[in-house]
């Protein structure tokens, strides 16, 4: 197949259309796939900690240092999740307020397509936080899963 510029236009069309389905389709399926992520790890470190705070109320003379790590770990590993969480809808919220923003500038004709196309593209990376405060919470769940085993079987 022939490099894009050389296409004639209806295929051309044919190939954007296609390319726009396939964007939708895996921004749908990442945006799906983080949002359970989030909700896995809010989940299990809160049935963690629901948990350990169980055994600590039920066991009182069998409960040490490493319960109380555990919990510690697994609240920790909540307040990840709800930063992460966090950090996501405002992230979310200011590319959209600065995408309508660009909009109507190119309505206006302040600037072009080209413009506003790569404003949105450089705003919408990821940056390492985005992924360290997530693996943060789940290495809080191992952590005080290991901690909370190591109390109830040493």
């Amino acid at each position: 197949m022939p490099l894009y510029s050389q296409l004639d236009q209806p295929t051309k069309e044919v190939l954007n259309a296609h390319i726009n389905r396939r964007w939708g389709q895996l921004y749908e399926l990442e945006k799906e796939w983080g949002e359970r992520a989030l909700k896995y790890l809010f989940l299990t470190n809160s049935g963690g900690a629901i948990a350990t705070l169980s055994f600590l109320g039920a066991a009182k003379e069998l409960t040490g240092v490493g319960t109380k790590i555990a919990l510690f770990l697994f609240v920790l590993g909540i307040v990840f999740a709800g930063i992460s969480t966090a950090k996501t809808f405002h992230h979310m919220s200011g590319l959209l307020k600065k995408y309508k923003q660009g909009a109507e500038d190119f309505y206006a004709d302040k600037i072009t397509w080209v413009a506003l196309s790569d404003a949105d593209k450089e705003r919408a990376v990821a940056g390492w936080l985005d992924y360290m405060i997530p693996y943060l919470s789940f290495f809080c769940f191992i952590m005080g899963s290991g901690a909370g085993a190591y109390a109830l079987f040493a």
